[in-house]
C-alpha cells in the first residue's frame, strides 16, 4: 500500500464543485501555491466541521490538502471571506461564473499560477463591493481576460509583430492572425494584403485589425482591475470582446457555458 503524500496548508478559491457517490464531492481549486488541483472532499455532503459553507460557490479560504498520486484529499477548508454578494444580482454572478471557468480551463494541474491566483481573488473582490444596483462594467472583465492569458503564456502580442518582434505602426487596420497570437508586419510576416474589417478573427483565423481596437486592447492589458480604462466606445469594447473570445475559443476548441449565460442575459436586459 502506497505510503501517504504530504499534506500541504494553502489559501484556495473554489471554481467548480461536484458530487461524488452518496456523501463525497470531487472540488477543484485554485490554490496560491500549486495552481489547480483537483480533490477529494470525503463526507462533505455532511461535515460542517471540516467544510461549512466554504464549498460553495466562489468559496475562498484556506485548503488542507493531502496529494496523492491521482486524486489528492481536501481535508478541510476554512473560509477566511466569503464572496456573498455574487449570488444576488445576476450580471456579476455572470462575470464571476466566467472567471473562474476561464481559470478551471487555461490553468494547467499542479503549475503554480501565483498571478493567477491574485487576479481572480482581485476580480471577485471587485464583484463582490459593488452595490447591488449597479451592473458590473465589461472593462475589468477584459483586463482579466489579457491578463490571465499573458500569466499563462498565451498573451496576445498587440504592440509587435507576433513573428519577427518588430513593432507594427500605427494605422487603420493591421493584420491580425490568431493562430500566431496577435499582430503582423503587414509587408512582411503577414503574407498578404491587410484585410479592412475584423472578418475572420472571429472564426480564429486572421483579418485587419482597427486601430482603434488595438488601442483599446493595448489600454486594457496594462491597466490594473482596480482602475481599467473607462473612455472606449461601446462599439469598441464590442470588439475588444470578440477578438478575445475569438483567441480564448482557438485556445479551448470551443466557447466557455458562463459566455452563453453573459450573452442571454445582455440580451434579456435590451427587451
Amino acid at each position: 500500500m502506497p505510503s501517504p503524500g504530504p499534506t500541504y496548508i494553502t489559501p484556495a478559491l473554489v471554481l467548480r464543485v461536484s458530487d461524488f457517490g452518496e456523501s463525497d464531492r470531487i472540488v477543484t481549486l485554485l490554490t496560491e501555491h500549486h495552481g489547480k488541483v483537483q480533490a477529494l472532499a470525503r463526507g462533505a455532503k455532511n461535515s460542517r466541521r471540516r467544510f461549512g459553507a466554504a464549498l460553495g460557490m466562489f468559496g475562498c479560504g484556506e485548503a488542507v490538502l493531502r496529494e496523492r498520486r491521482d486524486l489528492w484529499l481536501l481535508q478541510e477548508l476554512h473560509s477566511h471571506r466569503g464572496f456573498l454578494r455574487l449570488g444576488q444580482e445576476l450580471g456579476r454572478f455572470g462575470h464571476a461564473s466566467y472567471a473562474c471557468e476561464l481559470c478551471q480551463h487555461l490553468c494547467p494541474p499542479h503549475a503554480p499560477e501565483p498571478a493567477v491566483f491574485q487576479l481572480l481573488l482581485a476580480l471577485l473582490d471587485r464583484l463582490d463591493r459593488l452595490p447591488l444596483s449597479e451592473r458590473p462594467a465589461v472593462e475589468p472583465l477584459r483586463t482579466f481576460e489579457l491578463r490571465i492569458l499573458s500569466a499563462v503564456g498565451l498573451g496576445l502580442s498587440l504592440r509587435s509583430c507576433a513573428t519577427c518582434g518588430s513593432e507594427v505602426a500605427a494605422n487603420a487596420y493591421v493584420p491580425f492572425d490568431v493562430p500566431r497570437g496577435g499582430v503582423h508586419c503587414p509587408d512582411t510576416c503577414f503574407g498578404g494584403p491587410t484585410p479592412t474589417e475584423l472578418g475572420l478573427i472571429f472564426s480564429g483565423l486572421s483579418g485587419g485589425l482597427p486601430e482603434a481596437v488595438r488601442v483599446a486592447l493595448i489600454a486594457l492589458s496594462e491597466s490594473s482591475l482596480q482602475e481599467p480604462p473607462t473612455a472606449i466606445s461601446s462599439s469598441v469594447l464590442a470588439a475588444c470582446r470578440d477578438v478575445l473570445l475569438a483567441a480564448l475559443r482557438h485556445h479551448l476548441g470551443r466557447d466557455l457555458r458562463a459566455v452563453e449565460f453573459i450573452s442571454k442575459l445582455n440580451r434579456s436586459l435590451l427587451t
